[in-house]
């Protein structure tokens, strides 16, 4: 009894410290972050969609030889102005000409014999009434000469062919316009068809550009005209109007390849100038953030959607349509009222709780 007395008062006060101990402990808080958000809302599309070109001609054309052969001469160059009919290269024609000599001679020939079977199947027809001739002898009389009639067109043909060939050693331009890439030079020996030049025919010019493809979803685009300004010059302007637009995106910048017509282009506007153009969609809706609302998930756009139900964040990849100097405007991934962070994105997690902060507080 007196060894259990002895420990009462031990016992009794290492109780006690433990009771105060558990007195001072505090409750762990939760780490609320406060943060700043908007309302996702789609506007209109913006007054004008700048698209970036380069004037290019409507059409180009490659000039090549109908014939194999060497080059012997070559009259322009790069950026010289060409007009119809106007002889710009030519092929060695020595084995034309001879061509064509032969086959002027045998003309000649087949003119001759032609004559001399005419006066004989005048003689034949003359001497078979009074029995002269045989009708063997007489028939005969016309074979030959009709074989001298188709004789002669033989010879007239190929000697219309050798001198096309004659011809085809001198290459032409059929239009006006102007050379733009050398593809031959002389000494070169080339073939039936091979590009020599390649020329850019006047008159009609195009803008080339690529578009995003947030605008290739847009209703009524092909045919849309739209205005252009020279980018060195914005007072020289026209119109454009979008014929062509590739059927599938760059692997590389994901844009489409697109060709607008220019209507009246001015003299300023050549070939490889710069222009801008804006073009308007008035049938589009955007959805535009902030772009410090933006964060990274594997390597892909997202950014923090919050639940209103529980101020908790959960992140959400998006899909970008395009950037622009202030916005970012997003093509998917996002839903009309919902509440997305649009700071203090970068110390955020998933299920955090978060406080919205009022406009008129201006912490970081």
């Amino acid at each position: 009894m007196r060894f259990h007395a002895a420990r009462l008062p031990l016992m009794l006060g290492s109780s006690f410290l433990v009771f105060l101990t558990g007195c001072h402990r505090k409750t762990p808080s939760v780490d609320i972050r406060p943060v700043r958000s908007i309302v996702v809302q789609p506007t209109d599309s913006a007054p004008g969609e700048p698209l970036t070109g380069q004037v290019s001609p409507h059409r180009t054309v490659a000039l090549s030889f109908r014939l194999p052969g060497k080059i012997i001469e070559r009259n322009v160059s790069v950026g010289s102005i060409v007009h119809a009919g106007q002889v710009v290269a030519r092929l060695d024609d020595m084995g034309a000409t001879q061509t064509l000599q032969a086959a002027t001679a045998d003309v000649a020939v087949a003119k001759a014999n032609l004559v001399q079977m005419e006066a004989l199947r005048k003689r034949a027809a003359a001497l078979l009434p009074v029995q002269a001739i045989s009708h063997n002898d007489y028939d005969d009389v016309i074979r030959r000469y009709h074989t001298a009639q188709s004789t002669v067109q033989s010879t007239q043909a190929r000697m219309g062919i050798a001198q096309d060939s004659v011809n085809h050693t001198r290459l032409t331009v059929d239009s006006d316009g102007i050379i733009t890439e050398r593809l031959a030079e002389v000494g070169e020996v080339i073939a039936a068809g091979e590009p020599v030049l390649r020329m850019a025919q006047s008159g009609e010019r195009d803008i080339q550009f690529d578009i995003p493809a947030s605008l290739t979803r847009a209703t009524g685009l092909m045919g849309k005209t739209f205005p252009v300004c020279l980018d060195a010059e914005p007072a020289i302007c026209t119109t454009a109007r979008l014929y062509e637009l590739a059927p599938d995106a760059d692997p590389l910048t994901r844009t489409y390849r697109a060709n607008a017509i220019l209507q009246s282009p001015p003299g300023d506007m050549t070939l490889g100038s710069v222009v801008i153009g804006r073009m308007t969609l008035t049938d589009r809706r955007e959805i535009r953030l902030p772009p410090s609302a933006l964060t990274a998930q594997d390597g892909k756009p997202a950014v923090w959607v919050l639940d209103a139900g529980t101020s908790t964040v959960t992140l959400r990849q998006i899909e970008i349509a395009r950037y622009t100097a202030s916005d970012v405007l997003v093509s998917s991934g996002l839903n009309v009222g919902e509440r997305v962070v649009t700071a203090g994105v970068q110390a955020l997690y998933p299920g955090q709780k978060v406080t919205l902060l009022n406009d008129a507080d201006v912490r970081p």
